[in-house]
């Protein structure tokens, strides 16, 4: 778990949502009370938010919704947070 800044996060998540690998990134606060989870395997993409909302969304690996909705949940698990830890597994 590395702590990175919430721009770098971002770019982090548009670079994810590019690649083919099968992974799992999640995001976390400053004090873990709120997460968002990509988990991405074939080309399903797994939304999971804690926090403000507790969900879980299935979309298509390339669809643009999917975008659009990562952004969304983005923006509302952390409106304030300037640093987020980082957990990234890329599975085999």
């Amino acid at each position: 778990m590395r702590e990175i800044p919430i721009k770098q996060a971002k770019a982090f998540l548009k670079r994810s949502l590019k690649g083919k690998l099968d992974q799992q990134v999640k995001l976390l606060t400053k004090k873990k009370d709120r997460s968002l989870t990509l988990v991405m395997r074939n080309d399903e993409l797994t939304l999971i938010e804690q926090g403000y909302v507790n969900s879980s969304v299935t979309y298509q690996r390339g669809s643009s919704d999917a975008k659009h909705k990562i952004a969304i949940a983005f923006k509302r698990e952390f409106p304030r947070s300037h640093q987020l830890y980082l957990v990234q597994k890329v599975e085999d």
